[in-house]
């Protein structure tokens, strides 16, 4: 293979690997124009269509060179043509583009003027064309215009035409309208792309150029062509996914890029080496094997900072993931569904650089509002999404951005499923506690219901014996039982009283069974000042009380003593009711005995007063019963303080 031929084949290779770029970024682009919405979409259609034709009319015509049909058949001719056609009309959808955007209506009419330039312009070299490579050669044989017919000077003049309407639209109709790095970038891109060609074309017209530089050149003038599909394509890419498009497409141009340099290196050098080897075509197979390799592993170590500077610098996304990172546990310290969607808002706002009053969290309705992207807070949000409005400065989101308002929403609404549970837990707490509270109430009041009767009835036998014999006693004693009855009702509904108010009861009480007594009994009270305020169960000393008067004051002869105390010791307060009666057991094994193992013959009154202590306090609480060594009983009761 000579260097001559070695240079074709270079050529026509580059220029195949360019055009199936082309082809394949504006069928990506094509689908996603399809797909996406906004007024410009049928500009950008017509963009996408002419892109797509000329690359696959480039494609065509090399594949049918490697197949051996001469470039100057008119088959050739006829592919090239629908290609040049294509291209005539690109122009066009660019300046549709720009004159809309345009922010005066002087520039809209100067766009209305280069739209109708750039239509009539595409559709003149469209029949040149047409007619140069359709028409029968007998028609054209005394055309006085044959030189318009010419494909090649035709082909050129589509380049020049398309670099004076972009370059004037830049002028006219862009000023003001690119606030975005991006949009700049590729407006750039285009002019310098249609430049580089119309000075590829221009120097493969009119300059004898060296075999390699004429073969480098031929190359530019269609190739160039890529800045400019790039460049447009970063411009009309306003559409959802646009990001992934971009990563998809430097991807693709990264992979083409290292094939063409695979290529011309293998055609080249390689092939030159091969040659002078004993084996040429094993040298060259495994040459090839080893580039390819090379350039796979190469494609994945560059696609990463492809995709970075696709997001980076050409859509100026930020690196979310320690933002979200911190939301996430901040979450944690927020203990209210307000808060945490204020949060959520206001870390959507940051990432998408947006104002605060165009993000929002709400109910929202699909059909109701189409350009809007709604993300719901799941999975307890309910109909809450996230909203975004696709209007103003933000037209589209980037998946990336949609991405992170997702994982935003997600961390939102299982904080909110948190708060729910917790809310729940806390309702249950507090049911809990509502249903132990009138359990309390409705033991207490059977309490009551079971100890007034049996009172009520001996203190009304006393009465009736001291009406006669001593009235004055008797009134005292009626005075009394008035007092310890008003007790009873004031506190009917109050499941806790003072440990002072309890005393005094106590001491009402113990005066009417004094009177009954007469003599036989004596009553002390021994209570320290700094608990006098704390609180402890309505009527939680009385049964304890009728107890020590009922079996053991009661059975003994002669004199009898009750001791009522309450004190403080380690965190509990203690109340006892101590006599020096009978006792409360038949023999002395039983002395020091606990209630939980011998109040079955104590009463029912001690086994409702342990029952309350257990639903109020649990375990924490509780009552003994014991017999004294020198006679008499003691009960105590441990009352937790505060709780």
């Amino acid at each position: 293979m000579g260097a001559l031929d070695q240079l074709s084949t270079a050529g026509l290779v580059g220029q195949t690997y360019g055009f199936a770029v082309g082809t394949a970024l504006a069928t990506l682009l094509l689908v996603l124009v399809w797909r996406s919405g906004g007024t410009d979409r049928r500009p950008r259609f017509l963009f996408a269509v002419c892109i797509l034709i000329a690359n696959l009319s480039g494609l065509a015509k090399n594949i049918a060179l490697v197949l051996n049909v001469s470039p100057k058949s008119l088959l050739a001719g006829q592919i090239r043509s629908v290609g040049f056609i294509a291209a005539a009309m690109l122009p066009l959808s660019i300046i549709l583009i720009w004159k809309k955007n345009a922010v005066s209506g002087v520039r809209r009419r100067i766009g209305d003027a280069l739209v109708i330039y750039a239509a009539s312009s595409g559709l003149l070299i469209g029949a040149s064309l047409t007619l140069g490579t359709w028409a029968p050669p007998s028609v054209l044989s005394g055309s006085a215009f044959r030189f318009l017919l010419d494909q090649d000077f035709v082909g050129n003049l589509t380049i020049y035409n398309g670099l004076l309407l972009i370059v004037l639209g830049a002028i006219l109709l862009l000023p003001g309208t690119l606030d975005h790095l991006t949009d700049r970038v590729a407006v750039s891109l285009m002019i310098a792309g249609l430049f580089l060609s119309s000075v590829s074309a221009a120097l493969d017209a009119y300059l004898p150029l060296p075999v390699t530089l004429a073969h480098i050149v031929r190359i530019a003038r269609f190739q160039s062509i890529v800045l400019v599909v790039i460049g447009s394509l970063f411009y009309f890419s306003r559409f959802r996914a646009a990001d992934i498009f971009a990563k998809q497409g430097m991807r693709l141009l990264l992979a083409s890029a290292l094939a063409m340099l695979a290529a011309f290196t293998a055609l080249g050098p390689v092939a030159s080496m091969a040659q002078e080897t004993a084996s040429p075509r094993a040298v060259m197979l495994l040459c090839i094997a080893i580039l390819t390799g090379c350039a796979i592993l190469l494609y994945a170590q560059l696609k990463r900072w492809t995709d970075v500077l696709v997001e980076r610098r050409i859509f100026g996304k930020q690196d979310t993931r320690f933002a979200i990172l911190e939301f996430r546990e901040r979450l944690g310290l927020l203990d209210s569904k307000a808060s945490v969607l204020s949060a959520t808002q206001a870390l959507a706002v940051e990432i998408l650089g947006m104002k605060p009053d165009e993000v929002s969290v709400r109910s929202f309705e699909p059909d109701g509002e189409p350009a809007i992207v709604a993300v719901p807070i799941l999975p307890r949000g309910g109909d809450l999404h996230l909203t975004v409005p696709l209007t103003g400065s933000r037209r589209t989101l980037l998946t990336a951005e949609i991405d992170s308002l997702r994982e935003i929403a997600l961390h939102a609404g299982r904080r909110l499923d948190e708060l729910e549970r917790e809310e729940e837990r806390m309702e249950s707490i507090r049911l809990e506690s509502r249903l132990s509270r009138q359990l309390v109430e409705a033991e207490l009041r059977a309490l009551r219901a079971q100890i007034n009767p049996h009172f009520l009835f001996n203190s009304f036998n006393t009465i009736a014996a001291l009406i006669s014999l001593e009235p004055e006693k008797a009134e005292k004693f009626t005075v009394r039982l008035a007092k310890v009855f008003r007790y009873v009702l004031l506190h009917a509904d109050l499941p806790l009283s003072a440990v002072d108010e309890e005393m005094d009861f106590l001491r009402s009480y113990l005066e009417i069974e004094q009177i009954r007594f007469g003599e036989r009994l004596v009553v002390e009270f021994d209570v320290e000042i700094s608990i006098a305020h704390t609180t402890v169960p309505s009527l939680i000393l009385q049964p304890l009380v009728e107890n020590a008067i009922k079996h053991g004051i009661a059975p003994k002869v002669g004199k009898s003593r009750i001791l009522v105390q309450a004190k403080r010791r380690d965190g509990l307060i203690l109340l006892s009711v101590e006599d020096d009666g009978v006792g409360l057991f038949a023999n002395g094994s039983q002395l020091g005995q606990s209630l939980s193992g011998a109040c079955s013959g104590a009463g029912v009154g001690l086994q409702n007063v342990r029952e309350r202590l257990h639903t109020m306090y649990g375990a924490t609480a509780s009552l003994s019963l014991v017999n004294l060594p020198g006679g008499g009983s003691r009960a105590t009761l441990e009352i937790p303080v505060g709780e």
